[in-house]
């Protein structure tokens, strides 16, 4: 029980074991962050303190990067020849103190930027983890009186190609929605009638007219009609030359 107390113990304060770092690309990174942030100590070291210093560090590829208090240059000279310090000029050590003054705030200021940054960025992460969506803090929601003209000009443009895209999507949605017609529910295609053309000499017998099938009105098609008064006008005349039907035939009797 000691042992895992001990154990929890060291794992709240956020002890980090020091080995190496197995992955080749989390070393990479390891490497890029480490060293940046051991620049950053060497310059607070020399502004603070007014002292000359410098480091040179290799990477695994064997690539060398330095950084130094005036000059990593001058200062591994002085090491290496055993020299006495630089003697600078106060009215160039006043600028050049001004100088790295100006620079620290300035490093300062991007610091406590990018911490706002990283502290929205956690916000709007954990918004969309409780709300489950990725837009759970959408940028058409931000405040727009801080915005400048130019920006609110393309924070305009950026809406109406939103509202265009999510009109299209929508219209999709709804085509797919829809239900297809299934084969089995496609009406069959209307018949059609086709009749060969007729001459006066070819006309069939009077008894296959009256016998002849009735269309139905989903049946006649406009060609039909036609056909079917040149047939009536053509067996008129063919009755009317043979004396079928004409008043001669006809005797009245009381």
């Amino acid at each position: 029980m000691n042992v895992i107390a001990t154990r929890t113990a060291n794992k709240k304060r956020g002890e980090i074991e020091m080995k190496e770092v197995e992955q080749r690309n989390r070393r990479h990174v390891t490497f890029s962050k480490r060293k940046l942030g051991l620049f950053n100590k060497l310059t607070e070291l020399s502004v603070l303190c007014q002292v000359e210093a410098a480091v040179i560090i290799t990477s695994q590829n064997g690539k060398f990067y330095s950084c130094g208090y005036p000059d990593p240059d001058a200062v591994v000279r002085r090491y290496l020849t055993g020299g006495p310090p630089l003697r600078r000029n106060p009215a160039d050590n006043r600028g050049q103190h001004d100088l790295l003054e100006k620079q620290r705030l300035e490093y300062e200021a991007i610091q406590n930027q990018l911490k706002e940054e990283k502290k929205r960025l956690e916000e709007i992460q954990g918004t969309r983890n409780n709300n489950g969506f990725f837009f759970a803090a959408p940028w058409w929601n931000l405040p727009a009186e801080d915005i400048g003209f130019e920006d609110l000009q393309q924070f305009k443009t950026s809406l109406e190609c939103l509202k265009f895209n999510l009109i299209g999507a929508l219209q999709e949605k709804q085509m797919n929605s829809v239900p297809s017609m299934q084969p089995s529910t496609v009406p069959p295609p209307m018949p059609y009638t086709v009749v060969p053309p007729m001459s006066s000499t070819m006309v069939p017998p009077i008894s296959q007219f009256f016998s002849a099938q009735r269309f139905s009105r989903n049946q006649v098609q406009g060609d039909d009609y036609r056909r079917s008064g040149a047939i009536a006008s053509t067996s008129s005349s063919t009755f009317a030359s043979s004396g079928f039907g004409s008043q001669e035939n006809y005797r009245y009797t009381n």
